[in-house]
């Protein structure tokens, strides 16, 4: 319910104002990588599994260091889980979750036109498109987590993530590292199976181009 809550109050936030002028409009793709973990409880043993990520964005600038940003993306995300026996040279298992997600977020800028510093912050609501396992297991090597089945392919929770950018008349050129807070859970949660919790938690680093398509109206900040 505390999610719930959490994740209705920032959508309402996102909401104000999206009906005022637009003075900037731009429109862009980022490419970066993904370092990603499920969080799970009780606690697996793992590493961050290194990923792909790649989409396109949409920006809109309606009030003087502030705007809405939407995204569409594709984004690789899972965990490499960690032997038990360090020494161990026949354990490997990975899995690797492809999503296709859709962020909306409030764009908080500082700065002058060719320079910025911004903050994104909202909803990420993501659908799981495909699972992959690679695993080498002996059978005593073998977990509760390894046998999981998908329970739940609709995802959502929380992103955040900070940068800069630099404008030219090529492109606004930015950076930007992202944190995505998982709110959902992957496997199943009831009180008979393994898991109390299984969450995606995922950690983007970016580079980004947008392209205003309406410059005659930009305002200098």
């Amino acid at each position: 319910m505390k999610h719930k809550i959490i994740f209705t109050t920032i959508l309402l936030a996102l909401c104000v104002g999206t009906f005022a002028y637009t003075p900037e409009i731009a429109f862009g793709t980022r490419q970066g990588v993904t370092l990603s973990t499920v969080w799970f409880s009780p606690s697996v043993d793992q590493t961050m599994r290194v990923g792909y990520m790649g989409g396109f964005m949409s920006r809109f600038i309606f009030e003087k260091y502030f705007g809405l940003q939407v995204e569409l993306n594709y984004m690789q995300r899972g965990w490499t889980a960690k032997a038990h026996n360090s020494d161990s040279e026949t354990f490997k298992y990975d899995r690797l979750f492809h999503y296709v997600e859709l962020p909306f977020m409030t764009h908080i800028f500082f700065g002058k036109k060719k320079f910025r510093w911004f903050f994104n912050l909202g909803l990420n609501l993501s659908y799981l498109v495909d699972d992959k396992t690679t695993a080498v297991l002996l059978d005593s090597e073998s977990r509760d987590e390894h046998n999981q089945q998908i329970s739940n392919r609709f995802d959502y929770g929380i992103c955040g993530g900070t940068g800069f950018e630099f404008h030219t008349r090529a492109g606004i050129y930015q950076l930007e590292g992202r944190y995505n807070f998982g709110l959902g859970d992957v496997f199943p949660n009831r009180i008979t199976d393994d898991f109390g919790r299984s969450s995606n938690q995922v950690i983007t680093i970016n580079l980004g181009i947008l392209f205003d398509i309406n410059k005659e109206k930009y305002k200098k900040p």
